[in-house]
């Protein structure tokens, strides 16, 4: 079979992707793109045979390739995933898919006119934590569920200071949708579907990012169970602290991270679960992606299930802005 053409569009995060691409024996990492033109010849000079460019219209034209990696700012995203869709390109595009409602429109639009396949990365589904709490809903170990937490409280101080985009006053970035995405769709993916959502929101603790910097969501499910998600981008807290968490409460046990609690366990403590080991959540995503491109499989979070994530954290901005519930748009 021959190898899968791969292109990566930025060389931040998508430098990880980048290595990924290259220990698959399916793919061909064909071209890397990065408006910063040292970042592309460090990359390049460091893989040989890997193109290098700083515009990507350019590398799409010249290198006609099965994969696009996209791995740059959040408000770019729909422009830069429809240029790709465009030229024939599958597109494996990074959390969040976009960052409003419209464009949530308007890249489904763009997918189904191009017949291409687009998968965004949520990669927390592919954590230890993730799949362990994954096998124990399965098996109904903890009983029947009626709350679940996951909470984000990290200090983005210096991430924001080395890379300014994140706090662009001309394209503020919701915690909720930016960060906290990853905790609503590992709820949703564990719990179900979001029927309501309520939340709060202060800007108290990061006062030069432009955007409220702590919220606390509230979301109802549609099977009544009952979840919170919290993202605070100011935290004080000592180095090593796990930056989120994932906490499932059951009638007949209860998981907190990597600790169990049973209503039968002997003697009456947490019991920790040794994780299971896994290739980095990164790598495992690109795998998955190319293996739905050989086998003409839909991905899990296709633009749709990505478009339901987009709703669900939207909708707990509106509420924190507005102070009243608001249903999630359906998609």
């Amino acid at each position: 079979m021959e190898k899968l053409r791969v292109g990566v569009l930025g060389l931040g995060l998508g430098r990880q992707r980048a290595l990924g691409y290259i220990q698959n024996e399916n793919a061909k990492l064909c071209a890397v793109c990065d408006i910063n033109e040292k970042k592309v010849k460090q990359f390049t000079d460091e893989n040989l045979g890997t193109k290098g460019y700083t515009d990507f219209e350019t590398m799409l034209k010249q290198e006609k390739l099965d994969i696009v990696n996209i791995s740059t700012p959040d408000w770019m995203h729909l422009e830069h995933s429809t240029l790709a869709l465009q030229y024939g390109c599958n597109v494996l595009l990074e959390k969040p898919m976009v960052t409003s409602l419209d464009d949530v429109k308007a890249i489904i639009k763009a997918v189904d006119a191009s017949g291409m396949k687009l998968m965004v990365g949520q990669n927390y589904r592919r954590t230890p934590m993730a799949v362990h709490a994954k096998q124990l809903l399965t098996e109904g170990t903890l009983g029947d569920i009626f709350h679940v937490v996951s909470t984000t409280y990290q200090n983005k101080f210096n991430q924001f200071a080395n890379s300014p985009w994140y706090a662009s006053k001309d394209h503020p970035r919701a915690a909720l949708l930016g960060t906290g995405i990853h905790s609503v769709d590992m709820i949703r993916w564990l719990i179900g579907e979001v029927e309501e959502v309520f939340a709060y929101s202060n800007h108290l603790a990061y006062p030069n990012f432009p955007d409220d910097d702590f919220i606390t969501a509230i979301f109802k499910f549609n099977n009544g169970i009952i979840g919170r998600v919290d993202v605070a981008y100011a935290s004080v807290l000592p180095r090593g602290t796990d930056d989120m968490s994932l906490k499932l409460y059951g009638t007949k046990g209860s998981l907190d991270n990597d600790k169990v609690f049973f209503n039968d366990t002997t003697p009456a403590q947490w019991e920790r679960r040794e994780m299971p080991s896994m290739k980095d959540s990164f790598w495992q995503e690109v795998d998955y992606f190319v293996e739905c491109i050989i086998n003409n499989q839909n991905p899990a979070v296709d633009v749709r299930e990505a478009s339901r994530n987009v709703s669900a954290c939207l909708a707990g901005v509106e509420s924190a802005r507005t102070g009243k519930p608001v249903k999630p748009e359906r998609f």
